[in-house]
């Protein structure tokens, strides 16, 4: 149960931290003073990459074991589903929204901050669908 929990934690932070970052983080880009722009996306930058490092890490992990190795009550499926979930948040980091975030730290464009926010709903569901996925095997497992 351990296992469990750690994991659920791990994707209920970046649950909450990712739909914080569509909701008002991202829309907020438009905001910044186009003169302090590049310096505030900078810091931006390395100051998430320091907030999700460790959970999203542990998020991994513990999808990786329970492929592996599940409670009791907790079926393949689900441990594999979770594993989809969090894969699809790494896919569309690396291929969409890292991308993004290389060309705005080159300077403020509004075609680019659109298409981070359009495409982040896909990190928002599939960050959404894994949570609900692991407290159903944190339920599974304990009842």
């Amino acid at each position: 149960m351990p296992l469990l929990v750690a994991h659920a934690a791990a994707v209920w932070f970046c649950v909450g931290l990712v739909w914080v970052v569509q909701v008002l983080v991202y829309p907020g880009f438009a905001g910044i003073d186009r003169s302090a722009w590049t310096d505030w996306h900078d810091r931006h930058t390395r100051l998430m990459s320091w907030t999700v490092s460790a959970p999203w890490a542990v998020q991994g992990v513990t999808c990786a074991v329970l492929l592996v190795w599940r409670p009791d009550g907790v079926p393949f499926w689900a441990a594999a589903l979770a594993g989809v979930c969090g894969a699809a948040t790494v896919a569309v980091t690396v291929l969409v929204s890292v991308p993004c975030h290389q060309r705005l730290s080159a300077g403020y464009d509004d075609e680019v901050l659109a298409r981070l926010v359009r495409t982040n709903w896909y990190r928002v569901v599939a960050w959404t669908a894994g949570g609900v996925v692991a407290i159903g095997m944190v339920l599974a497992a304990a009842g």
